[in-house]
């Protein structure tokens, strides 16, 4: 397809949408819109880089309004399947995938969802270790070279008491995630390591460098095993090692008095300067 080309229609939007308000109708219209570009995303019949008909040229189409259009290019750019441009040259172009914006709407759901550190715990115990056996299978040279750097970098940050490991966090497991080329699979360790990095920042700086220290140990361990392309060896020591720090953040939990929730609802504090905001936004 061309760009500029019209957007194939398909069936006609369904005439019974008359008997609704306005508003709902540019929304329905709007939907089945948003529905036909993925679908041609989807079958490839629409590219990266890929320009888009004007709205009033797509709007022409589908004989509806510009503000139709308009919202189904704005709910698309806000899944990252479109870039919108502005000026002369503008226009709704096809992006580049990026699983990012589906990433922050999991962590986001996770963690106002009062993901519990049980449930975490699970989650990271059933598929973490599939994760690095499938990494240590699939692993090329160069995801290798970026896991051990990522390594070094977090091997060197905990011989520094004072330095901010915030860089790092989480960032040796997303890594893991990388080599197995499992998109599902990326964006569910993501989104798991976000809500584990929320968790554990709410701790303690030195429990924070505790916890980094026996993480390293573990993390050694495993990137041998993935350099060495042994499965069973990597899915075992996964194993162990998110047994341990879930238990050892558990017991922090704990003993900190903390209400054992993940994400933004984890620390206490925050929760209530958060709802005393919202109560001194309604007085």
């Amino acid at each position: 397809m061309r760009k500029g080309e019209a957007v194939d229609v398909g069936a006609r939007v369904p005439d019974n949408l008359k008997m609704f308000g306005q508003s709902e109708r540019t929304n329905r219209v709007s939907e089945a819109i948003a529905r036909r570009i993925k679908k041609q995303i989807s079958d490839g019949r629409l590219t990266v880089g890929h320009k888009l008909p004007a709205e009033r040229d797509m709007a022409r189409q589908f004989k509806t309004s510009r503000v139709s259009v308009r919202e189904a290019y704005r709910s698309l750019e806000e899944l990252g399947l479109l870039r919108i441009r502005r000026g002369a040259e503008g226009g709704a172009f096809i992006a580049k995938f990026d699983h990012e914006p589906v990433r922050r709407s999991l962590s986001l759901v996770l963690g106002l969802g009062k993901t519990s550190h049980n449930e975490v715990t699970e989650a990271r115990m059933l598929l973490e270790p599939t994760i690095a056996r499938l990494a240590a299978l699939r692993a090329r040279p160069e995801d290798i070279a970026k896991l051990e750097q990522v390594l070094i970098q977090e091997e060197e940050e905990v011989r520094r008491p004072a330095a901010d490991s915030s860089t790092t966090a989480g960032q040796f497991h997303r890594a893991i995630a990388d080599c197995t080329r499992n998109v599902p699979l990326v964006v569910l360790m993501n989104a798991l390591a976000d809500l584990t990095a929320e968790t554990v920042s709410a701790l303690d700086v030195r429990i924070r460098s505790r916890h980094r220290r026996k993480n390293c140990e573990y993390h050694r361990q495993i990137f041998e095993a993935i350099r060495a392309h042994d499965g069973d060896a990597a899915g075992t020591l996964m194993l162990k090692h998110v047994g341990d720090i879930q238990d050892r953040v558990g017991r922090t939990i704990k003993q900190t008095g903390r209400n054992g929730m993940c994400g933004p609802t984890a620390n206490p504090k925050r929760a209530g300067a958060a709802r005393g905001t919202a109560n001194g936004s309604r007085r």
